[in-house]
């Protein structure tokens, strides 16, 4: 019970850490990915030496010079980080832990705990990431269901982080449009949310940009966390370890069996 109680806090403190986490990624479009993988080449190719460097540029003269076009942005892990959590933690810790966080985030500006990037509180149900806050208990909710908690399966895996992406996102972006709808319907175009008129830019920049990054670190994550979920789960749970690990007699008899 405590090892549950310290790894309920510490996940709480790694989400609240992810929540200011940010990485300056290139925008994941196709053509703008090209011209950043082209910018990479031509960084690799001036770092060479320079007969190296006239040799390729002789071949390839199109590794001159970078373009100027990459677009990027600012990524936050937070949404791939809450799967891999709940990946390792399982249920129900996995939703106990988003909900903390999700609870903490709303109730304690007035006690001075900011949690969420942008202050958190009661009101904070008017910012477009709300959706994904709540999507996010859900998420973590299907990767600790679907992955059960004594096999190791790809398929377990994969489905943990591409269904609990989905999931958060699809909440989020339900939210987004729902709310800006019935503010529309209830309170007509006098009164409107702060994000609504760039309601489809929030969408964009909320889901279409940070997809594809969701998908890909959220997968990577969940495939490096097996050893955690293990070890966790011979930290909190001794004495189901002790009932599956053989005891000397039995190694002993197997030995002999083996030898004879």
């Amino acid at each position: 019970m405590l090892g549950q109680f310290v790894v309920t806090l510490l996940s709480c403190e790694l989400l609240f850490f992810a929540s200011f986490i940010s990485i300056t990624l290139p925008i994941p479009t196709s053509r703008n990915l090209q011209q950043f993988a082209h910018n990479c080449e031509v960084d690799l190719v001036n770092q060479l030496p320079p007969l190296w460097q006239d040799r390729i540029h002789e071949k390839l003269p199109v590794l001159k010079e970078p373009t100027k076009n990459v677009r990027f942005s600012t990524y936050m892990p937070l949404i791939p980080l809450s799967v891999a959590m709940a990946y390792v933690l399982g249920l129900p810790l996995a939703v106990l832990v988003c909900g903390l966080h999700f609870l903490l985030g709303m109730t304690g500006p007035p006690q001075g705990v900011y949690l969420f990037c942008s202050g958190g509180g009661a009101g904070y149900w008017q910012e477009p990431g709300f959706g994904y806050l709540i999507g996010i208990i859900f998420g973590a909710w299907f990767a600790a269901w679907i992955t059960a908690p004594e096999e190791r399966k790809s398929w377990r895996q994969l489905l943990a982080a591409f269904g609990g992406i989905s999931i958060t996102h699809l909440i989020g972006l339900v939210y987004v449009f729902s709310t800006s709808i019935m503010v529309l319907l209830f309170e007509g175009e006098a009164s409107y949310l702060h994000f609504q008129p760039w309601l489809t830019e929030q969408m964009r920049n909320l889901s279409w940009y940070t997809l594809p990054y969701d998908l890909a670190f959220a997968t990577i994550l969940v495939a490096l966390s097996f050893p955690l979920r293990m070890l966790l789960f011979v930290l909190t749970s001794p004495d189901v370890s002790q009932r599956q690990r053989p005891n000397v007699e039995t190694q002993l008899e197997v030995l002999q069996e083996t030898t004879a």
